[in-house]
């Protein structure tokens, strides 16, 4: 990605996070529409589900600069959605979803230069999720559920 697509996904995520619950109740209302077996799995409590997308999508903003610390993070949650039963097409739906979800939530802001960048990263993702199902295990991550040294930025 390009410092000018960081730069514009970083600063429209700013809106993103002010919105908050509003942003996730509309993300998986679109997720469930496309997808509605994913209903099932989705079950738990939306405040839980919100906080958890508000968090991915925070952790992929704030990696952009460690893009492959980053595809090590995708990658990881890739393989735990296709053992859950997730498939190609719901990789799709998920990302379908949240640029639909992005444009609601951007209205005006959502064109150009910002819509291009979200729609890179959103391209990229997918690829990851997609290229994950036929990967087995982290690269360099054997200590379990903790950050990833991938993603630890220093400046």
């Amino acid at each position: 990605m390009t410092p000018q697509q960081i730069s514009c996904i970083q600063t429209s995520f700013q809106t993103v996070a002010a919105i908050g619950r509003p942003f996730s109740q509309i993300f998986y209302l679109q997720l469930t529409e496309r997808s509605p077996e994913l209903t099932a799995q989705l079950n738990c409590p939306a405040d839980h589900k919100g906080r958890k997308l508000l968090a991915l999508l925070g952790t992929a903003v704030r990696s952009l600069h460690n893009l492959d610390g980053l595809d090590v993070v995708i990658s990881s949650l890739g393989r735990r959605y296709t053992k859950q039963g997730l498939n190609q097409q719901h990789y799709t739906d998920i990302s379908r979803a949240l640029l639909d979800t992005l444009e609601a939530a951007l209205g005006d802001e959502f064109t150009g230069d910002i819509a291009a960048a979200w729609t890179a990263l959103s391209v990229r993702l997918l690829a990851t999720l997609r290229d994950s199902t036929s990967q087995n295990a982290l690269e360099h991550c054997p200590w379990g559920k903790e950050v990833p040294m991938a993603l630890v930025v220093t400046h």
